[in-house]
């Protein structure tokens, strides 16, 4: 009896999976509509400094990559980004990895996530910023995904 169950369950198992069996484009645009959702709740909760970005200020040495320039930044807020199906190493798997523009930020925004030694109390308070955006938008992300899936699935 055991194993009549444990067939029948593998028997819809592999229903269910050969149904659904997504492309990449179509995962990517349930994906992207989630990291659009993660990616405005990541940029409500990032820290905002005292700094004008709005030109972009000289950070770092000069060196021949920058033709002997300073290098430009901006904000973190502003460096958040996402492509649709893709991951970080580029991969166009159908998942989709919200980060930052550069390694340079993502370093920076590590730092003020993760905090360091002899913070203020307000670094302190801006820690997590990520795991905070992460819960807040966990349903609204699943609700978009939800409704992306449904939309492909037609």
């Amino acid at each position: 009896m055991a194993n009549d169950l444990d067939d029948k369950l593998d028997n819809w198992f592999k229903l269910v999976e050969k149904k659904y069996d997504l492309t990449a484009e179509q995962k990517s645009k349930i994906t992207g509509a989630g990291a659009a959702v993660f990616a405005e709740a990541l940029k409500k909760n990032t820290p905002v400094s005292s700094e004008h970005y709005s030109s972009g200020r000289s950070v770092g040495h000069t060196n021949w990559k920058h033709n002997e320039r300073p290098r430009k930044t901006k904000h973190l807020r502003d460096s958040i980004t996402f492509k649709p199906g893709f991951t970080s190493g580029k991969v166009h798997s159908g998942n989709t990895t919200v980060g930052f523009d550069s390694k340079y930020q993502a370093m920076v925004a590590r730092y003020v996530n993760n905090g360091t030694a002899g913070m203020s109390p307000k670094e302190v308070k801006n820690m997590h910023f990520i795991e905070k955006s992460q819960l807040e938008s966990k349903n609204a992300v699943l609700m978009a995904e939800a409704k992306a899936f449904k939309e492909v699935i037609k």
